[in-house]
């Protein structure tokens, strides 16, 4: 089991589903000698549970410092392989050999196994091109420290390239409460021309990629949960360009939203100074405009009506939030499209 600390927020039902499910029939109804392997953070709640049953190995461990070794070694060495079937060697293949470029990764990956899953994808794709050993050897030697150079090397190169949509876009990924299909991010990024937001989607790959099957297909979701947790870092909150608040990226989504379902604030869209000082309800206005859409074939006003309310207490608007759950007519939408308990 991968990433089951990305299975629901710690607290939600769906986790605590989930965990009972290993307490009560995985770890105490398996035949002996069958055992469970997980990977995830270690959050209280999945610790609470699995302590009993299960030793842990923690990133500081020596043995997961051995696998990441081991890891990186198949990793380059597979890549090697790759070179030598496909590329000219030079005299410069004799400067480098897999244990040095193995080494070199290793330290600037500091302990984290997905710092080297990135930096093995970039390998592969510089070797799309005429690559000679000599350049090899440079790009290993030129590539961040840690997780935090790598991903603010490709934030920077994200945003460079999609001046008009990059940072509105990154903001609709860490302020999201489910992942957004493609529908949703272009109808709330505005985006008109269809080639523009298929060059975002390729772009945005190394951040934010489109998983999914079926009816779920093509949702973005972080590369890695690590990401999200680096762009909304508080500690880096000194001016650096690539942190972003999650109660503006909350607010960027409310107010997309309340344009959507069609909440004014005296005739105006709503702005949070003016709804955080309102003292009464009539301040603001509201249209009927959602009641005539169906949310079976328009995902933004579902997912409007599931986490509007969610939004808006994100970003302190309770008054907004009041007003819509005292609205007949959204709490009739609501009981067609949420569980109750969601409600």
């Amino acid at each position: 089991f991968d990433a089951l600390d990305e299975c629901g927020l710690e607290g939600s039902q769906a986790r605590r589903d989930l965990l009972q499910l290993f307490q009560r029939q995985f770890l105490r109804k398996l035949p002996a000698g069958v055992k469970l392997f997980v990977t995830g953070r270690p959050e209280r709640d999945i610790d609470k549970a699995l302590i009993e049953y299960a030793h842990k190995i923690e990133d500081t461990d020596p043995r997961h410092l051995e696998d990441l070794r081991d890891y990186i070694y198949f990793s380059v060495q597979d890549v090697f392989n790759h070179l030598k079937v496909n590329k000219a060697e030079d005299d410069a293949a004799a400067t480098i050999s897999i244990h040095q470029a193995a080494d070199l990764i290793y330290n600037k990956s500091e302990g984290k196994f997905v710092y080297t899953a990135v930096v093995v994808e970039q390998m592969r794709d510089w070797f799309e091109g005429d690559l000679s050993w000599t350049d090899f050897q440079t790009k290993l030697e030129n590539l961040p420290q840690g997780l935090d150079g790598c991903y603010r090397k490709t934030f920077e190169k994200f945003i460079g390239s999609n001046q008009n949509y990059g940072r509105n876009f990154v903001l609709l990924m860490v302020g999201c409460r489910e992942p957004l299909t493609e529908a949703i991010v272009e109808e709330l990024l505005e985006i008109v021309q269809r080639q523009q937001f298929n060059l975002l989607k390729e772009r945005s790959a190394t951040m934010f990629s489109l998983v999914g099957m079926g009816k779920h297909a093509g949702r973005f979701v972080p590369y890695h949960k690590s990401i999200v947790d680096w762009l909304t870092n508080e500690n880096r909150n000194d001016g650096d360009s690539s942190y972003l608040d999650v109660e503006e990226a909350s607010w960027f989504i409310a107010n997309k939203l309340l344009t959507k379902v069609g909440i004014s604030f005296r005739g105006k869209s709503v702005e949070k100074k003016g709804v955080r000082t309102a003292q009464t309800l009539e301040h603001l206005q509201i249209t009927l405009t959602f009641s005539e859409m169906n949310t079976e074939e328009d995902t933004t006003l579902l997912y409007a009506v599931r986490h509007l309310p969610s939004h808006l207490n994100s970003c302190q608007l309770g008054l907004v939030t009041y007003f819509l759950m005292t609205n007949l007519t959204w709490l009739q939408l609501s009981l067609e499209v949420i569980r109750l308990a969601g409600l």
